[in-house]
């Protein structure tokens, strides 16, 4: 039987860097929500990380700690990106605490509802109808969803006479389970900070236009 341990992100922090970086219980959660939201730590606001680090290494082989902080704060004026990062963070934190503010127990309750109910119904091919929908306004024709029959060929539905197949971009992806379908396909994606939909309308653009 394999054996397993974990390391948590503080006691890599403590055992590569020699810090301790405590936070009280939740906070840590609330903050990266909050840096998420706001693209604190995003290149513009702290630069490209990823490549400064490497510059560093080539640099510094046998750096410490302190020599990275040293190395960032000199050549890439770290210390102005680091309190710029903050501002952003801290201004998101204090939306989401006013935010939080006008929570109460029926909106959870909603908000349980929403994602146990509405969420699992549009993942059963609702979110197919609704693209459907959608399209129908955007061409200003009628729209039907496809029969069994029809999606067994991966046609989602019609608009007009028009068949139109629905797949996740990531569809694309898997090209060796794709089937040969028969329609132009409207292939779609989450954003990355919403739940809305970003519909690509090429294939059906050729065709309706």
């Amino acid at each position: 039987m394999s054996r397993t341990i974990r390391l948590s992100e503080e006691e890599r922090e403590e055992l590569v860097a020699d810090i301790d970086p405590e936070f009280p219980k939740y906070t840590t959660q609330i903050m990266n929500t909050a840096n998420q939201n706001s693209q604190g730590t995003r290149p513009p606001t702290v630069g490209q990380l990823s490549a400064i680090i490497e510059e560093y290494k080539e640099e510094h082989p046998e750096g410490e700690y302190e020599d990275w902080v040293n190395f960032y704060f000199e050549n890439y004026d770290g210390e102005k990106r680091i309190e710029e990062a903050t501002d952003k963070v801290f201004e998101m934190v204090v939306k989401m605490r006013e935010a939080a503010e006008e929570i109460d127990r029926e909106m959870v309750n909603r908000w349980v509802k929403d994602l146990v109910l509405y969420k699992t119904y549009t993942g059963l091919g609702r979110n197919e109808e609704a693209i459907l929908n959608k399209l129908s306004q955007e061409y200003d024709l009628p729209y039907e969803v496809g029969t069994a029959e029809d999606e067994s060929k991966g046609i989602d539905g019609y608009l007009g006479k028009q068949p139109v197949s629905i797949k996740p971009t990531t569809y694309k992806q898997k090209s060796r389970l794709q089937e040969e379908i028969q329609a132009p396909i409207v292939y779609y994606e989450d954003y990355s900070t919403t739940e809305t939909l970003k519909l690509h309308l090429d294939e059906l653009d050729e065709v309706l236009n």
